[in-house]
């Protein structure tokens, strides 16, 4: 049976859990369960690897177990991770880190330019919407008013005709043929000659020839209003012309008829 310094490297490396050799800790262990003293040794090491994570000094282990527990460490495998680096501003930098910026650079300017363009679409939408509301409520308006104008009798009508077209002449008769007196009105008549005059011409119902009803000249305005006796008192009248004839009058119609009967 071993002594007990013989398990002392052994000891050391178990407590801080150094020891590889799984016949020596199966063989440690048992003499533990009937070794007191090494318990308490045990014990002891377990605190003293305790304060010396907390602390930069803490108890030297024996030489023996150091140099074991370099051997383990350098009989572990380590696997060395390559990286690409490059030196950028006297120092080392992975190569993702120096071209990380540039990219989260170029993104963020396609995302403003995007930001940019929505705006400016939404911009000319809004700006349309806005005219074509104005110019509805403006159409609406002016059909509102016009139809409120329209339906307001009270309101004054006149009647524009151009102002560089003369007035058209007109000539209106009235004839009572129980008596045979014949009313005449005109307006806006064209001045004649001083050797001219109008004459007014009855077309008898029976198909008779055109009777002189007078004659007339209109004044400076154009306008006239003669009440005219027929000489063979009542005749019955189918319509009513308008001649030029010589000062005086004539006893038949020169032609051509200047004014006669609408329709």
């Amino acid at each position: 049976m071993k002594d007990h310094t013989e398990y002392a490297d052994s000891l050391a490396l178990y407590a801080m859990d150094a020891l590889d050799n799984e016949r020596e800790r199966a063989e440690l262990r048992q003499h533990l369960g009937s070794c007191g003293e090494c318990r308490r040794e045990l014990e002891a090491l377990r605190s003293d690897v305790a304060l010396l994570a907390l602390s930069a000094a803490g108890p030297q282990p024996p030489q023996r177990s150091r140099e074991r527990l370099m051997q383990a460490i350098a009989a572990e495998p380590h696997h060395v991770h390559k990286v690409k680096t490059r030196f950028v501003l006297g120092r080392l930098q992975p190569h993702w880190l120096r071209v990380a910026p540039t990219v989260v650079t170029v993104l963020v300017l396609i995302a403003c330019v995007a930001l940019v363009r929505e705006n400016l679409r939404l911009r000319t939408t809004r700006d349309r919407l806005a005219h074509e509301l104005m110019q509805q409520n403006s159409e609406f308006a002016l059909a509102h008013e016009v139809m409120q104008m329209m339906q307001d009798p009270s309101l004054p009508r006149m009647t524009l005709v151009s102002a560089k077209t003369a007035p058209q002449p007109q000539i209106k008769t009235i004839y009572q043929p129980r008596k045979g007196h014949v009313l005449l009105m005109a307006n806006n008549l064209p001045q004649l000659p001083d050797d001219k005059v109008y004459e007014l011409w009855l077309m008898p119902s029976s198909g008779a020839a055109p009777m002189p009803a007078g004659t007339f000249s209109p004044d400076q305005k154009g306008s006239v209003l003669m009440l005219h006796a027929m000489e063979d008192g009542a005749v019955e009248a189918k319509a009513f012309a308008v001649t030029i004839e010589p000062r005086g009058g004539s006893r038949a119609p020169t032609m051509p008829i200047q004014f006669a009967p609408a329709g």
